[in-house]
């Protein structure tokens, strides 16, 4: 069962015991092992106080979406902790980095714009399902042989 992985991951990301997790939730802490194991499900009232306990969302329980990292969460942290204008630059970073990464996930390649130029280069996009190193069609039109 896999909510039963997930209560223990978010329970030990909390560095929580089980005792902890049970009186935040009102249970024994056999049933917190129990809901680890997945031998029983918690009712909807202890479920709408897990969430709370363990700072989750009913996705992240339920393993709709995956789990974050130590260090993703870690960073949330910080950035809800962050002000308005602090979010603001952060945001602003990401958006910088992630421009970067796009650019680098581009395939180009460096060649000769014109004869004779020697420093004179551009850089050639990769069209789809084409190599790079193929002609357009428009180029080969003129070529007599």
């Amino acid at each position: 069962m896999k909510i039963g992985n997930n209560i223990k991951a978010l329970r030990l990301r909390r560095e929580m015991t089980q005792e902890a997790l049970a009186l935040r939730l009102g249970v024994t802490s056999s049933a917190v092992g129990n809901y680890e194991r997945g031998v029983s499900f918690p009712k909807d009232d202890v479920l709408e106080r897990l969430f709370g306990a363990l700072g989750c969302t009913p996705n992240e329980l339920f393993g709709a979406e995956e789990l974050l990292t130590d260090e993703e969460y870690e960073l949330l942290e910080k950035y809800r902790a962050l002000d308005a204008h602090g979010k603001r630059l952060v945001n602003a970073c990401a958006e910088i980095e992630l421009d970067r990464l796009a650019e680098e996930d581009e395939e180009f390649i460096a060649v000769a714009a014109r004869k004779g130029a020697e420093k004179s280069r551009v850089k050639l996009k990769k069209r789809a399902g084409k190599s790079i190193r193929e002609l357009p069609d428009y180029y080969n039109k003129g070529d007599k042989k």
